[in-house]
C-alpha cells in the first residue's frame, strides 16, 4: 500500500516529507497519480494532506532566501529532464535521488524552515518555562520580565498591559519589557480582568494559567491558555488572533468566546458568543468553523459541535454558574476551583445528575446546603474543607 509509509503523520509530518514537497512544488503528472492513489489506498490520509497543502500554500513564505521565477522555471525543466532520463536508464536512480535531495535544499528547505520558527516561539517558552504554581500561595501571581514575580492579593484582580507599564487596579507596578512573554496564575477562589496590549480582553477563571507577549509583534497575536477564560479580542485583520491549548488551536480576527481547557478535566470547550473563529485539533488537524451560539466540544480524540444558550456559558463571569444534566462530582470539583476550598466527597456522587442554577456569590457552605434540599447528600466542614458524602 503506497499509504503505509505516511501512517501516523500529521499534518506537519507531511511539510518535512521530500516526495510531498517535490509534488507540491513541481505538480508532475506523474506525482499526481502517486498522491491520488495514496489517498485512495488510505483515505483517512486525504484530510491531512489537504491540511499539509493549505499550510504549503498559506503558511510557508520564502524569507531569507528565495528563487526567481526563472530560476524555478530552469530547475523544474532539469528536474524533469532527469525525471525522463530515469525512464530510460534506471542506472541514475541513485543519482536522480541525490539530485532530487539537491533541488529540494535549493528550492524547498530554505521555505520550510521559517514556517518552522513561526509556530516555535509561544511552545517553545511554554514548555521550557513550566509555570510555577506555589501551592501554598493564595495569591495571583504574574511573571513578567523572565522571573520577576510580582504577586496580587485581590480576589478580583484588574491587570492592564500599557504602552510601558503594567497596571493593577490602576496602580502601576511593572514595566514591559517588550521581547518578552508574561505568565498569568489565577489560583484556586480567586479570578482576574486582563487587558492585553492591543486591547484584547480576557476574564480570567479560578486554577487558571495564560501565556502571552508583553506586545504583540509580526503578523499574529497568540496567546496559551490552561483553564478558562472568556475573550474579547480586539479586529484585526492584518494580525488574526490565536488562542493555543494543550489539545486545540482557535484562530480568530475579531470576536468573544469561551474557552474552557484545563489540564485535569476530559476535554476541552469553546462556545462562540459572537463573530467567528476556526478551530483546530492539535492531533489530527481537523478543520472546524463555528458560528455564534455553537458549542465545540473536544474528548477523547473526537469533536462535536451542538447549539447552545451562550449565557449559560459565560455567566461565571457574572457570579453565576448554569449547569444542565450535570454529574454532582464534576459540579463538586468546579465549584472547589472557583471558591479555592477542598471538597471531598464519595463516589457516589457520579450517580447523580443536577440542572439548575447556582449563585456565586453566596459563600460555598450556603452553596453546599442548599443542594442538601433536592440531593440525598450530607455536608460536613472537615479540615478546612467540606466533606459531602451520600446518605
Amino acid at each position: 500500500m503506497k499509504g503505509s509509509k505516511y501512517q501516523g503523520y500529521k499534518a506537519i509530518d507531511f511539510l518535512k516529507d521530500d516526495d510531498f514537497l517535490k509534488w507540491n512544488l513541481f505538480r508532475s503528472e506523474e506525482d499526481n497519480a502517486y498522491w491520488a492513489k495514496v489517498m485512495i489506498d488510505c483515505p483517512e490520509l486525504k484530510p491531512l494532506i489537504d491540511s499539509a497543502i493549505e499550510l504549503y500554500d498559506t503558511q510557508i513564505r520564502l524569507n531569507d532566501y528565495s528563487l526567481s521565477p526563472e530560476q524555478v522555471r530552469i530547475y523544474h525543466d532539469d528536474f524533469q529532464y532527469y525525471i525522463a532520463q530515469r525512464r530510460k536508464r534506471k542506472t541514475l536512480t541513485y543519482w536522480l535521488s541525490g539530485a532530487a535531495s539537491v533541488l529540494l535544499l535549493l528550492a524547498v528547505n530554505q521555505v520550510f524552515k521559517p514556517f518552522v520558527r513561526q509556530d516555535s516561539g509561544l511552545w517553545d517558552f511554554v514548555n521550557t518555562n513550566l509555570l510555577p504554581v506555589d501551592s501554598a500561595s493564595k495569591d495571583i501571581q504574574l511573571y513578567v520580565s523572565g522571573d520577576q514575580l510580582v504577586t496580587i492579593e485581590e480576589k478580583e484582580a484588574d491587570i492592564t498591559y500599557n504602552t510601558d507599564s503594567i497596571q493593577v487596579t490602576g496602580k502601576s507596578l511593572a514595566e514591559v519589557n517588550t521581547t518578552d512573554y508574561s505568565r498569568l496564575i489565577v489560583p484556586k477562589g480567586k479570578r482576574s480582568k486582563l487587558t492585553l496590549s492591543d486591547g484584547t480582553t480576557l476574564h480570567v477563571n479560578s486554577g487558571t494559567k495564560v501565556v502571552y507577549p508583553n506586545r504583540f509583534m509580526g503578523d499574529k497575536r497568540e496567546i496559551y491558555v490552561n483553564g478558562e477564560v472568556f475573550l474579547d479580542v480586539t479586529p484585526n485583520q492584518k494580525q488574526p488572533f490565536i488562542v493555543r491549548t494543550d489539545e486545540i488551536t482557535v484562530r480568530v480576527m475579531g470576536t468573544k468566546f469561551n474557552v474552557l481547557a484545563y489540564e485535569e478535566d476530559a476535554g476541552t470547550q469553546v462556545v462562540l458568543a459572537s463573530g467567528a473563529v476556526r478551530i483546530t485539533s492539535n492531533e489530527h488537524s481537523e478543520k472546524i468553523d463555528l458560528t455564534p451560539s455553537q458549542l465545540y466540544d473536544y474528548k477523547a480524540g473526537q469533536a462535536s459541535v451542538t447549539q447552545v444558550d451562550v449565557e449559560k456559558y459565560i455567566s461565571w463571569i457574572q457570579g453565576i454558574l448554569y449547569v444542565e444534566d450535570e454529574r454532582l462530582d464534576i459540579l463538586m470539583t468546579r465549584l472547589s476551583r472557583y471558591y479555592g476550598e477542598d471538597i471531598i466527597f464519595d463516589e457516589g456522587l457520579i450517580n447523580q445528575k443536577c440542572t439548575g442554577k447556582v449563585d456565586l456569590k453566596n459563600d460555598l457552605g450556603e452553596v453546599l446546603n442548599g443542594l442538601t434540599f433536592s440531593f440525598p447528600i450530607i455536608v460536613k466542614q472537615e479540615n478546612g474543607g467540606y466533606r459531602v458524602s451520600t446518605k
